[in-house]
């Protein structure tokens, strides 16, 4: 079987002057967050630790808890890398991704349940939910881009439209998974896949 192909669109560019220093301060708070704990560190430890200062801070972050953009876009970009070069099925990419980003959820917990519930309580956190994944929603949609173009999925639907769907839902198990650390999430993760792809019917007995 040939290697997966994923629309360059999908894959991580080189990063510009402002995107190095957005991954500078997001690696310093992730390091500081791992040494003294979400709530030990402040942004001005964060800026101290980065060599920037806090107007810089500012001018990617609105606080602590939008790290989490940055979370999503750097596990997304490592992970285009290796989808790219994924051999296998649209359907085994999608698991392959959710065992991916679950790995790295769980492996930074105690870190993404503060961040993730500092944010979720924030006024207007329903109106950055669609920003907050968008590089995991182009992902996953071009991976059913690329299921359609391969005789996979059916082709009467929206690659983007099926992605957003996807990674809501995704964001709803992660935000339960919050509030339930003893979750079995890699069950959760392969039950919703096979819902989202398979549906809810019944399969019609196969006629004599």
């Amino acid at each position: 079987m040939k290697s997966a192909e994923i629309e360059t669109d999908a894959l991580p560019r080189r990063p510009g002057k402002k995107e190095r220093t957005r991954q500078e301060i997001y690696r310093t708070a992730m390091r500081l967050f791992g040494e003294h704990g979400y709530d030990g560190v402040t942004i001005e430890d964060i800026c101290a630790g980065a060599g920037i200062a806090k107007a810089t801070f500012f001018l990617h972050f609105a606080g602590k808890a939008t790290l989490i953009h940055a979370f999503n876009d750097e596990i997304t970009a490592a992970f285009s890398e290796k989808l790219a070069t994924h051999d296998g099925t649209a359907e085994e990419q999608l698991y392959f991704l959710a065992a991916a980003f679950e790995e790295q959820w769980q492996g930074n917990a105690p870190v993404m349940r503060k961040m993730l519930s500092e944010f979720m309580d924030q006024p207007a956190a329903h109106l950055v939910t669609s920003q907050l994944n968008e590089s995991v929603i182009d992902l996953v949609a071009a991976i059913l881009r690329r299921g359609q173009a391969r005789g996979e999925f059916r082709p009467s639907f929206t690659p983007e439209i099926g992605a957003a769907a996807i990674v809501a839902t995704w964001s709803a198990l992660t935000a339960w998974w919050s509030a339930h650390p003893e979750a079995d999430t890699s069950a959760f993760n392969r039950e919703f896949l096979d819902i989202a792809l398979n549906g809810f019917k019944a399969k019609a007995p196969a006629r004599t």
